[in-house]
């Protein structure tokens, strides 16, 4: 959705982020997450991107000097990958709290861009049901 304002260093660093967040819970990572990741891949032209296992302190360094803009991007589009599975649970939920803060952001910014995502993807789904029903 928002992946093509980040550039290339950008874009491989929201990928590590992203896979980083699927495990953030600790449970088996599931194909609704895989098939975000590899949207995510798809969206940023980077589908033979290896994920290398960065350590999320690196990736938050690396994100420190990238424009608030993009910031909120990644933080909306993370909370995508852990609403894939039609919820976050509390761990994944802070999970994203504590990066968002890292990233700089009020806890009531970031409840806000995790709140929206996951209304557009109800609103997404809800869509989808409409259109498929006869």
């Amino acid at each position: 959705m928002f992946l093509g304002m980040l550039n290339e260093k950008e874009g491989k660093n929201f990928l590590e982020l992203a896979n980083i967040a699927m495990m953030a819970n600790g449970d088996e990572v599931k194909e609704a997450e895989k098939a975000v990741l590899q949207a995510f891949k798809l969206e940023l032209e980077m589908q033979d991107y290896v994920i290398k296992n960065k350590k999320q302190e690196e990736l938050i360094t690396a994100f420190q000097a990238s424009t608030k803009k993009i910031k909120k991007a990644v933080i909306i589009e993370l909370a995508g990958v852990l609403d894939a599975d039609e919820g976050i649970d509390d761990i994944e939920d802070s999970w994203i709290r504590k990066l968002g803060e890292d990233l700089g952001f009020r806890d009531s910014e970031i409840k806000k861009m995790v709140r929206w995502t996951q209304d557009f993807n109800d609103l997404l789904d809800e869509a989808y049901e409409y259109i498929n029903k006869r």
